[in-house]
């Protein structure tokens, strides 16, 4: 006989209600108020004030980008940038209240206000355990309140509201940290800097970064999740799928920011909770698939089933995600060099033709050959982007210097700090390059493991004054393992 289970479901049967239908218990309907009012006051006012920034930008972009000529009588953005200072005003209250908190002694950590970039701040933990507090009296009261005189059915309009704000708000959030990745400025440089430092001596968070922009392929790969979790948030119909993909993701992060020393460690757990939020309606769906393997009955987290209002919001959604994707493209791509502090960060970027780390093969002052058991001999000499340079002793001391390069990359001024331009030195450089025997990246076999490799590197030749001394030194290029090109075949692993 054929099972009522194995019966195909009635066309009526298939189709999602609009509204479920349903009790909640009590602990159900004060755990929703919690995670609502810790939500809103966490978030507020950054969603609404995300979206100004959008729409201020936008408007900015269409009129002066692609010249389209709108007489505006007075430029709307402006205004939008007055709201958004406004809304900002809300951090202000916040700093109020944890310094009251810290004057108490009702702070868990010493309150200090200041520009770090730092999250996990004694004012942020105070913040939290405030939001803490205050989310659960008000969930308190609204419980009570809703016993008392609300409707105890299940999806209340309130809930069905909060979805797509929590929705959109962590989308926008998986696009900006996303598209960071992607276009590979969230973990600064590979260079000179980051390559010399000695393992040891470096810090879990400068660790994490290093990993992530020596795997240029994990780096892309982790921005493509967020970029997708965040794409797949803002349709009713992939939210789900969309707030298991951004779980997955944040899990991961969350992970490397509490366990390495990243300190966005409250606001990457917010977001990850965000996500686990958005996937509680579908919690007996997901139940049924992945541990009781029976059937489930299809929901719906649509805000209104009116066709006119879907249509709407599916354009409005449609226009946010576009203008994220063409502001986020012209930000990373198209710098307004006309702002004079985008102008800086970008000549700051610039690499001259000597950029890299050079290992001292020989040195001279004042025509004396500076031995290997001297203090002053150089170890490496380093161009960073931009004018920036340093050299290192062999006793690992690190002089830094501003150097710039001719534009016939033969002649270089090296300026000090506190130093008139008059005293600054100058350099004559001829660049080479030679055979050199190197470490081999790939070796086939256990025995070549050990035998070096020929390859070609470049190579200078150095003369001029340093520091009012006559000095010579002959270097040749630093290629470092860390740099290692990726493998498709490898025979042999690399020691742990």
């Amino acid at each position: 006989m054929e099972s009522s289970q194995d019966r195909p479901a009635s066309a009526s049967s298939a189709v999602p209600s609009p509204v479920p239908t349903g009790v909640w218990s009590a602990w159900h309907r004060f755990a929703f108020a919690f995670l609502a009012c810790h939500w809103l006051l966490f978030a507020a006012p950054r969603p609404l004030s995300s979206l100004l920034a959008i729409v201020q930008q936008t408007l900015g972009w269409l009129d002066h980008d692609c010249e389209l000529g709108i007489a505006w009588k007075e430029n709307p953005w402006r205004w939008l940038g007055k709201w958004q200072q406004e809304l900002a005003d809300v951090y202000r209250w916040w700093q109020s209240a944890t310094t009251w908190c810290a004057e108490h002694r009702l702070a868990p950590y010493e309150v200090i206000h200041q520009m770090t970039g730092s999250g996990d701040t004694g004012h942020g933990w105070t913040r939290v355990s405030l939001i803490t507090a205050g989310a659960l009296v008000a969930a308190a009261l609204w419980t009570g309140f809703w016993a008392a005189v609300g409707p105890r059915r299940a999806c209340p309009a309130v809930w069905r509201s909060l979805h797509p704000l929590v929705r959109w708000d962590l989308a926008l959030h998986m696009f900006g940290y996303g598209f960071a990745k992607l276009y590979a400025t969230q973990f600064g440089e590979l260079n000179p800097t980051r390559l010399a430092m000695e393992v040891g001596d470096v810090a879990p968070m400068t660790m994490v970064g290093t990993f992530m922009k020596a795997n240029p392929g994990y780096e892309v790969f982790g921005g493509l999740g967020e970029v997708l979790g965040g794409i797949l948030l803002f349709h009713p119909r992939t939210a789900l799928l969309g707030a298991v993909v951004t779980f997955a993701v944040m899990a991961n992060v969350c992970a490397l920011n509490w366990f390495c020393g990243v300190p966005v460690k409250l606001f990457s757990a917010h977001l990850l909770f965000c996500a686990l939020f958005l996937m509680a309606p579908w919690r007996q769906r997901l139940w049924c698939v992945f541990v009781s393997n029976r059937p489930s009955a299809p929901k719906t987290v649509a805000l209104t089933a009116a066709a006119w209002a879907r249509w709407t919001m599916l354009g409005l959604g449609t226009l946010l995600v576009a203008a994220q994707l063409v502001l986020t493209f012209r930000q990373y791509k198209i710098p307004d060099l006309s702002n004079r502090q985008v102008k800086a960060q970008q000549e700051a970027r610039v690499k001259s033709a000597l950029y890299g780390t050079w290992e001292i093969e020989s040195m001279r002052l004042d025509g004396a050959e500076v031995s290997l058991a001297d203090a002053q001999r150089w170890r490496y000499f380093a161009v960073e982007q931009g004018t920036r340079a340093w050299v290192r002793s062999l006793t690992g001391q690190r002089q830094d210097f501003e150097f710039t390069l001719g534009a016939d990359a033969q002649q270089a001024t090296l300026s000090w700090t506190g130093r008139s331009k008059d005293a600054a030195d100058s350099w004559c450089i001829d660049q080479g390059t030679k055979r050199v025997p190197v470490w081999n990246p790939v070796p086939l076999r256990n025995a070549d493991r050990q035998k070096p490799i020929e390859a070609e590197r470049r190579t200078l030749k150095v003369s001029g004054t340093w520091q009012g001394k006559a000095l010579e030194f002959e270097a040749i290029e630093k290629v470092w393992k860390l740099q290692t090109a990726f493998r498709l075949r490898q025979e042999l692993p690399d020691f742990w």
